[in-house]
């Protein structure tokens, strides 16, 4: 009995113990990415949400943000301490402590008296502001000192330690973190346990200010409590956990919406706290602070061993062999499990997307950071929004599920031009040279990224966004603007999704016809439910975590990689004519429906977002999910092909692709299972600027769709002028010189190198098609015998001298003449011949690039790696096409211009 009293007391000892620790443990936000800052209203929000929550702390550190970093020593005028007043003020309402974070160590001189003083003088201005909790970072910076330095200083660390305990000492010992320039173990030299610099930085610096870690790596992938207890040793103290698991400075074309995990909560005791500094983007970060906080109030004192949970979630994610949402049973309410912290989350942050928040302007696009020359501070306070240029060519990291997502490397970054979020409460606004504006607006968004580049290294550098005028689309309480049903009497919104058309019902005989299918999705009107937790969880699983991809991405990207394998069946059947598919024969087709019924979700996810009443937080995510549902579309697209492809080669891809020619992140993975990797350009395209309300499907064409592509080719003939009346007389004729031979080659089963693919929209018409054949020496043959077939059917024009021809005329005269073959020279390097067509009135070039894209995809299959188009001299818009589509030209033959490039 005695022993038993004895076991109670010291569990009643250790949780008093662990009680107090959760009162002294500091959890909350760093605003510390590079990019553009959150806004004062945004901070505001953020403040409420962590009272809600349970968390304590806000750290102020944004790299970019004007007079945290460039200009350290400026002092804040009238209006912006008024706006950082209000913050600190805020914060403390909501019981929040407010850290004023300052990095002066791009170019601090630590031995000089006089930075000493600008430093101590703008540390008093916000503590009399009434701020009484600061920060000194002196990461991502050049680690040797100046020769004025060296001549007092012993090292770096003595010179960080001496400047930091004076301005402690200074502001009489208020609450004081530091961030040491070795912050992680990769950056510890050698180690960290030998680390001259950690060491010095333990036994010197004040024990009471607290030290930030961010872990093994930039990114910890887990934290373990060794690891702490290794870093604690040397520090002489807990560490704050400056936790990167959620950002995305370093790579914008990911978002991270999975649940805080891969830290089990035993390690709370051993820290003085964890700070998370996440998306850039404010909105999609609902989830990394609302899981942080639960993981920070759950109990260590458990019958479950968290360390395995968590390792068993991230098995479950990699592996991705349970697609299923259900939340783990069984488990204490006080017992911390990703999943169920991810599942709660949802729940709450639907009502998120519920709240009627307006947006003002364009949608940001996603920045994509890139080392850039170090340019002057400006105080770039004046315009709307920012996007970032990006250098062509820098390699990008291999994201793959199971790898490290970045890796380290020495890098300083340059500085940016900065921001101030502190001038307005409703928005960030950026101000650029008109000469700077002229030239981002010329410049697409790149897809490179640095190589072994870690976050807190990057610096992504902002530039102009479109011009915002008066007349600017303003996005209120969920309504957007309504889609024409007229397509060609309006331009129809930018690209939403591509995607092919069900296979639910694809026809499994041996026939090579396709049914003529209904699209994919339904338009936006007719899918009249609301968002559902169940989208969000989509929504979460497809942009995940930097490590693992949530399983529904693991399911597409298995699901796709089978039905591409797994295509010879199919060929095989179509080749051997049998009555009755064999079951293997079946089973692709059904897990084709299936796939197809992924990409209705994904679709059906991004149409209810983009009727929710919250317009601010679907402008934050929305650049991704157009994206996401491009890449799963065109998936979709190229598995429809497969599924009644006429002997093309089974084997697609060398699998020896450069890894850093894609984008990062699932988006990545599920773009590299396409088979054009010599093209990653194809991939490059802006989202829409407002969020979009049509969607396309791109399909292989099939006999149905005759008229409508005879009637597109019509309405772009004539260098995508209007041709149905300059062709009244004829209206099919410009439909059969352009695709006739293709479409007879199509129905002819002996013809296994052509192929033709169409763009549909949601009302069933055309917008746009490409016809590609693998052998354009054959083509030519094939044109010559079509018009041979043809002319008796148009009356014969001749040219004579003198005599003005109409365009109808020009190619009745045309449809007289053989046809002309591509020269040898060309032929030889550029075998395939091309054609895209797009209406005018489609104005987004991602629709014609996807399209584009698929066709490569096929004629990548037949093993052919180069192709042209030709032009006729003049057409100057047809030749503008093709150009953005990474054809040059080669040679000019009579009136014929010869564009090429290689896939």
């Amino acid at each position: 009995m005695a022993a038993e009293h004895n076991s109670n007391s010291n569990t009643t000892v250790d949780n008093i113990n662990n009680i107090n620790t959760r009162k002294n443990f500091v959890c909350g936000v760093v605003e510390g990415f590079y990019g553009r800052p959150w806004t004062p209203e945004q901070r505001k929000d953020l403040f409420v949400k962590q009272q809600k929550w349970g968390m304590n702390c806000y750290l102020y550190a944004p790299k970019d943000d004007y007079k945290h970093r460039a200009n350290w020593r400026e002092l804040y005028t009238v209006e912006e301490a008024e706006h950082l007043t209000a913050l600190i003020t805020e914060a403390r309402q909501h019981g929040i402590t407010f850290y004023y974070a300052i990095s002066p160590g791009l170019d601090i001189t630590y031995s000089s008296q006089k930075e000493v003083a600008a430093l101590k003088r703008k540390l008093e201005q916000v503590a009399q502001m009434g701020c009484n909790a600061f920060a000194i970072l002196f990461d991502d910076i050049d680690p040797e000192m100046s020769g004025a330095d060296k001549e007092v200083f012993q090292s770096f660390a003595h010179a960080q330690v001496s400047v930091t305990n004076e301005v402690f000492a200074h502001l009489s010992q208020p609450r004081f973190m530091f961030c040491p320039t070795q912050y992680c173990s990769t950056r510890a030299v050698p180690s960290v346990h030998t680390s001259e610099y950690l060491n010095t930085i333990g036994q010197k610096l004040a024990p009471e200010i607290d030290i930030m870690w961010t872990g093994p790596k930039v990114i910890s992938k887990v934290l373990t409590v060794e690891h702490i207890r290794e870093v604690t040793e040397v520090m002489r103290r807990p560490p704050v956990i400056w936790d990167n698991l959620h950002a995305n400075d370093y790579d914008q074309a990911r978002l991270f919406l999975g649940p805080y995990c891969g830290r089990s909560p035993d390690l709370i005791p051993l820290l003085r706290g964890v700070v998370t500094n996440p998306n850039c983007e404010y909105g999609p970060n609902f989830i990394a602070i609302h899981t942080l906080a639960q993981w920070s109030l759950s109990s260590s004192l458990t019958s479950c061993d968290n360390n395995d949970a968590v390792s068993a979630d991230i098995r479950l994610e990699t592996e991705g062999e349970d697609a299923s949402d259900e939340c783990p049973t069984g488990l204490s309410p006080n017992t911390y499990h990703p999943r169920r912290a991810l599942r709660m989350a949802l729940q709450d942050w639907l009502i998120e997307f519920q709240r009627p928040v307006s947006a003002f302007g364009t949608i940001q696009q996603p920045q994509i950071p890139t080392p850039v020359p170090i340019l002057p501070s400006v105080n770039t306070c004046m315009s709307l929004t920012s996007t970032t240029l990006a250098t062509p060519g820098l390699p990008q990291p291999n994201i793959n599920v199971l790898a490290d997502a970045v890796q380290d490397t020495t890098f300083t970054p340059a500085m940016n031009p900065v921001m101030n979020s502190l001038v307005s409460e409703n928005k960030v606004v950026v101000e650029a040279s008109p000469e700077e504006a002229d030239s981002a607006s010329t410049v697409s968004q790149d897809a490179s990224t640095n190589s072994g580049v870690e976050p807190m290294d990057c610096n992504p550098s902002p530039a102009t966004s479109p011009p915002h005028t008066d007349d600017t689309v303003m996005m209120e309480n969920g309504e957007g603007p309504k889609p024409d049903p007229s397509p060609e009497d309006s331009p129809p919104a930018p690209l939403e999704q591509e995607e092919a058309p069900s296979t639910t019902n694809t026809t499994t005989t041996a026939t090579t016809t396709v049914p003529n299918k209904a699209p994919l999705s339904l338009p936006l009107e007719e899918d009249t439910e609301e968002l559902t937790v169940d989208d969000l969880q989509l929504l979460a699983e497809l942009f995940y975590l930097p490590y693992e991809h949530g399983r529904y991405g693991i399911t597409i990207m298995n699901e796709f990689n089978w039905l591409k394998i797994n295509s010879h069946l199919v060929i095989d059947q179509q080749r051997r004519a049998d009555s009755e598919n064999k079951p293997e024969v079946e089973e692709w087709f059904e897990r084709a429906a299936k796939f197809n019924d992924l990409a209705k979700q994904v679709k059906r996810m991004a149409n209810r977002l983009n009727r929710v009443k919250n317009r601010s937080l679907l402008y934050d995510v929305y650049p991704y999910v157009w994206d996401m549902c491009g890449v799963v579309g065109l998936l979709n697209s190229y598995v429809d092909w497969l599924g009644f492809s006429k002997g093309w080669r089974e084997v697609f891809m060398s699998g020896d692709q450069e890894p850093w020619i894609f984008r990062g992140g699932l988006t990545a993975e599920l773009q590299r299972l396409i088979p054009v990797d010599a093209s990653n350009d194809l991939f490059v395209y802006k989202a829409p600027e407002v969020p979009a309300r049509h969607c396309y499907v791109i399909r292989p064409y099939v006999p149905a769709d005759r008229p409508k592509l005879f009637s597109l080719i019509l309405h772009t003939a004539d260098d995508r002028r209007d041709g149905s009346t300059l062709y009244a007389a004829h209206p099919n004729l410009p439909g059969d010189l352009e695709v006739g031979s293709y479409l007879e080659a199509l129905e002819d089963d002996t013809v296994k190198d052509v192929n033709v693919m169409v763009v549909e929209d949601e009302w069933g018409d055309l917008v746009a098609y490409g016809s590609i054949a693998c052998d354009s020496v054959e083509q030519t043959t094939r044109d010559a015998a079509y018009r041979a077939k043809i002319r008796e059917c148009y009356p014969k024009v001749t040219r004579e001298e003198g005599m003005m021809l109409t365009p109808c005329e020009e190619m009745l005269v045309q449809l007289s003449m053989e046809p002309q073959p591509p020269p040898k020279m060309l032929v030889a390097s550029h075998p395939a011949r091309i054609t895209l067509s797009c209406l005018v009135s489609v104005t987004d070039e991602s629709v014609s690039k996807r399209l584009f894209t698929c066709l490569l995809a096929t004629i990548r299959a037949r093993g052919v790696f180069g192709g042209h188009c030709c032009v006729n001299v003049g057409e100057k818009c047809t030749l503008e096409q093709y150009s953005r589509h990474g054809f040059l030209e080669i040679t000019t033959q009579s009136t014929t211009l010869y564009l090429g490039r290689s896939f």
